[in-house]
């Protein structure tokens, strides 16, 4: 049956249909068009919702950071956190991610602590869909979390503290140095309560007036190190030949003037035999009776002696012998001389006098804190002195305000220093061998003769030695008690004596470098991580050496070993002049501090009722880093922000 032609008609068109190409692209791309919504709508919202929620965790992890950084080293104990904290959080999350931002809504940040330093955060927002909405998608859930907490590396910290005199005064109604032990502790508070199992943290404690206390710490590195032979200004006993006998010039001497008995006969003057005393009782006797008796006077010679009789007194019935005979005897002055030779004084090596001068002396004894003897006693007697505090002289110096670069020779603002010679050697002060000779003079002898008057004043000097430093040292916390051993040498502290910041900044330096006497533990941690280093420098007033006081460099007025002499006459009290000594050490300082921040250690300082002036501000790592405190309150602020500041604030897993 043929095809109706209706139907041969729509064959025709369907096979030209097929067979045309340009109907194909459009039936094709007619059909790709849903993908390629899709591919591009997916790509565009999904650019949106990555920017979206980068922004959102930028905002959680900043509001959490600063969270955790007003909490400082507190601690969430019950999770409910302090208001204060929430507001602070919430504050900084709104800043970076505002209402709205990429369009979003619904926006939502909580601040939670589930451990007692650290903050956790959560945070989300909606991301509206745009071409994605072609699929049911209107928006996209964006859900972030976030902790933060402050953490420790290995730390080495220096704490350099002020122990002069003036910190026994009060200021706000807080003695200041019970305010400064009150705002360590907070420190160490503050440190611990961040410090990880795995770091090494390390606190070296420096109290400092005009005087150190090193000497125990120097001792455990090593003994070499500190002098057997210093030189001190002392006394020193003047030997040579005392008279013990004067001698004579020889001659005639009366050496025996008494009444005694003379013999009858004058020949036999000093005779032994008893009968030649015997007289006749017979006082009319001419020869041997009183008669005779009281002729006798007269000068005779007797065994080579000149012998002298007078004052004669006849004694009747003196005598008496076996037969009952009587007899009488003579009786007179006999004064009897004799001829001697001459003979030349006698003398003995023996004390003439004290000499005042620069000398040697024996500490090899002394140095290792056991009882010593020198020779200072009575008349250059040996005599024990008091056992060594720890307190030292330090290494030679120089003369000089130039210390840009520090001189090769100053051999004690070396904070690498290690001994090698008596130059570069500590030497124990020894308070009891040494002595003022009260005139300056270009460092002249004195002897104790040249003035009678003023003799009994040339005495032992003065010195007020620190509580004894400590190196660098691991308090771990004894549960969430403080360190028994870090609380009792605190508490030790004790202020008394002048003020020299350039000694204590010296050794705050010397026991945090990793290139000094304490290289060998300084240098490496235990974990092979990196060591921060930081120093902590506080004080309450301005350089104030005490120049009649003994002190790290002896006595300025008998050693000049700073600023030289006042030429001719003692008057380092004249306020021009000890200008000039406070000036010098003013300026060993500036070169110390640099010296410290040279080697990548962080100094921060801390002036407490007392202005900054330039060498405390300018001691400071940066200007940050320098600070004032007025009261207890604040002081112990201060150092809680340092605190917080060296401890790293961190996210953290």
């Amino acid at each position: 049956m043929a095809e109706s032609g209706s139907v041969q008609q729509r064959k025709s068109f369907l096979r030209s249909l097929l067979l045309d190409k340009r109907a194909n692209t459009l039936a094709i791309g007619a059909a790709a068009i849903l993908p390629l919504i899709g591919v591009i709508g997916g790509g565009v919202d999904a650019s949106r919702m990555y920017l979206a929620k980068s922004r959102l965790q930028q905002a959680c992890d900043s509001a959490t950071l600063a969270a955790r950084k007003k909490l400082a080293g507190g601690t969430i104990t019950d999770g409910s956190i302090p208001t204060d904290i929430e507001d602070h959080a919430d504050s900084f999350f709104e800043t970076n991610f505002g209402d709205g931002t990429y369009g979003t809504s619904d926006t939502e940040y909580e601040l939670t602590s589930s451990v007692g330093t650290r903050m956790d955060g959560t945070a989300q927002t909606s991301v509206p869909a745009t071409l994605m909405t072609v699929f049911g998608y209107d928006k996209i859930e964006l859900n972030v979390d976030c902790s933060a907490d402050l953490n420790l590396p290995n730390i080495d910290i220096s704490l350099v503290l002020d122990m002069s005199g003036s910190m026994r005064h009060s200021v706000n109604g807080a003695v200041k140095m019970t305010a400064l032990k009150k705002a360590v502790f907070a420190f160490y508070d503050e440190i611990m309560a961040v410090a990880p199992e795995d770091a090494q943290v390390r606190i070296g404690i420096i109290p400092y007036n005009s005087n150190m206390n090193v000497g125990k710490l120097i001792s455990d590195v090593n003994s070499d190190f500190i002098s057997s032979n210093p030189k001190y200004e002392s006394r020193f006993p003047v030997m040579g030949p005392v008279m013990t006998d004067p001698g004579s010039d020889g001659g005639e001497e009366l050496y025996d003037d008494g009444r005694e008995l003379v013999t009858r006969d004058k020949s036999k003057l000093g005779s032994s035999t008893l009968f030649d005393y015997a007289w006749s009782n017979n006082s009319n006797h001419s020869t041997y009776g009183r008669t005779a008796c009281r002729a006798y006077d007269g000068t005779y010679t007797v065994n080579g002696e000149r012998w002298v009789i007078s004052d004669e007194d006849y004694i009747k019935n003196y005598f008496r012998d076996g037969n009952g005979n009587r007899y009488a005897a003579c009786e007179a002055r006999v004064r009897k001389y004799r001829t001697t030779e001459a003979s030349p004084p006698t003398y003995e090596n023996g004390f003439l006098y004290w000499e005042y001068r620069q000398g040697t002396q024996d500490a090899s004894v002394y140095k290792t804190f056991e009882q010593a003897s020198a020779p200072i006693g009575s008349q250059g007697a040996n005599v024990l002195t008091k056992k060594w505090d720890g307190c030292i002289e330090e290494a030679d110096t120089v003369v000089t305000t130039d210390f840009t670069p520090i001189p090769t020779n100053a051999h004690d603002l070396n904070i690498d220093l290690i001994p090698d010679s008596e130059a570069t050697r500590w030497r124990p002060q020894w308070n009891d061998v040494t002595y003022d000779r009260r005139w300056d003079v270009d460092g002249n002898v004195r002897r104790a003769e040249d003035d009678y008057e003023n003799a009994g004043s040339l005495k032992n000097t003065k010195s007020d030695c620190p509580v004894p430093a400590y190196p660098l040292t691991e308090y771990p916390l004894d549960g969430t008690d403080r360190n028994d051993d870090f609380e009792d040498r605190i508490n030790a502290m004790s202020p008394t004596g002048f003020t020299l910041h350039d000694i204590g900044m010296i050794w705050g330096g010397r026991i945090l470098s990793p290139d000094g006497i304490f290289s060998s533990t300084n240098r490496t941690a235990p974990n092979g991580d990196p060591i921060i280093r930081h120093l902590i420098f506080m004080t309450d007033g301005n350089m104030d050496p005490g120049p009649y006081d003994q002190n790290v460099y002896g006595s300025a007025d008998m050693e000049g070993r700073i600023a030289g002499f006042k030429t001719g006459t003692k008057q380092w009290d004249d306020d021009g002049v000890y200008q000039v000594l406070k000036d010098v050490h003013n300026a060993r300082l500036d070169a110390v501090c640099e010296q410290i921040k040279n080697k990548n250690i962080t100094v921060w300082t801390v002036s407490f009722a007392n202005s900054l002036n330039d060498h405390t501000r300018g001691c400071a790592s940066s200007e940050s880093r320098a600070m004032t405190a007025n009261d207890q309150t604040t002081l112990i602020d201060r150092f809680r922000t340092i605190a917080t500041s060296i401890a790293e604030l961190r996210l953290v897993d």
